[in-house]
């Protein structure tokens, strides 16, 4: 059976880099191939130039959304707390493809992007991520307390994160969504999507990574992280910060967050996460 596909390019920032980034995934064509869309958020610098020239741009608002989704939010209402809220908006706009594919536009990989894709064409799962981690394992996790909903409860020990730079999610995982979060859910989306879509018996897959939802042969096959104390490991090929200009050396990999120049923390900051991370690292084994 052939499932037809999207691919959302999401940025809020645009340069002659990341252009070609971007054009990387225009380029691919194979039987099956998703179709590549740019998600733009309308405050980019040079947006209108940039909606001129690309054919499929989804532009997102954060206002506008914000009063269009019948959702609840975290406190901190700003479209970084609800990064998944312009997925849903595409998806409601856009109905008719059976899995949606999220890139960031900080996410890099070290080889062909098709080789890539292609590689989970055989695996139905609702929702394919990133480093997804049960409660227990990583009890520390920031976000877990953003969980909530007015009436009902999901068991602590139920819970899971994930990080989701880069994914791939159904359209009846968004559907679940979508529904739940009009019921009155709400949460911070790496511990919303997995919990909720997992509750209700719809199937994850890492990457790999590693950890209890990597198939067999997966394991680091796609990238490598590691936590302590919550904290993503930032020597790592996938972690939340420091930000780095280019990816690294190691081939077929995912490499996050590799940011513009412009982007990237000072120095002392970026030595701080590596400083932060270990001293948290030690912490742990010593307890």
């Amino acid at each position: 059976m052939t499932f037809r596909s999207a691919l959302l390019w999401m940025t809020h920032v645009w340069n002659p880099d990341l252009e070609a980034e971007f054009e990387k995934f225009l380029h691919i064509k194979y039987p099956g191939s998703p179709d590549v869309w740019l998600i733009l958020d309308s405050r980019t610098p040079g947006a209108e130039d940039v909606i001129r020239r690309f054919k499929r741009c989804h532009v997102i608002g954060e206002t506008e959304m914000f009063r269009r989704l019948p959702y609840p939010r975290l406190k901190n209402e700003t479209l970084y707390e609800h990064v998944h809220f312009p997925i849903l908006d595409f998806y409601l706009t856009y109905p008719q493809y059976d899995f949606y594919w999220v890139v960031e536009f900080d996410v890099r990989y070290t080889g062909e992007w098709e080789s890539f894709l292609r590689s989970f064409e055989l695996y139905n799962h609702d929702l394919i991520t990133c480093h997804i981690r049960h409660f227990d394992e990583e009890p520390r996790f920031w976000w877990w307390d953003s969980l909530y909903h007015p009436a009902k409860t999901i068991d602590r020990s139920r819970y899971l994160r994930s990080f989701n730079v880069i994914y791939r999610i159904s359209n009846r995982a968004l559907e679940l969504i979508h529904n739940k979060q009009q019921e009155g859910w709400r949460g911070y989306p790496e511990v919303l999507l997995p919990t909720l879509l997992a509750e209700s018996g719809y199937t994850l897959l890492d990457i790999g990574g590693e950890g209890k939802f990597v198939l067999p042969g997966f394991k680091n096959r796609f990238y490598t992280s590691g936590s302590a104390d919550g904290l993503l490991n930032p020597f790592c090929t996938m972690c939340w910060r420091p930000s780095r200009r280019r990816p690294g050396i190691h081939r077929n990999k995912i490499y996050h967050p590799v940011k513009p120049k412009s982007g990237l923390e000072p120095l002392k900051e970026r030595l701080l996460f590596f400083t932060k991370w270990t001293w948290k690292y030690f912490s742990e084994k010593l307890q």
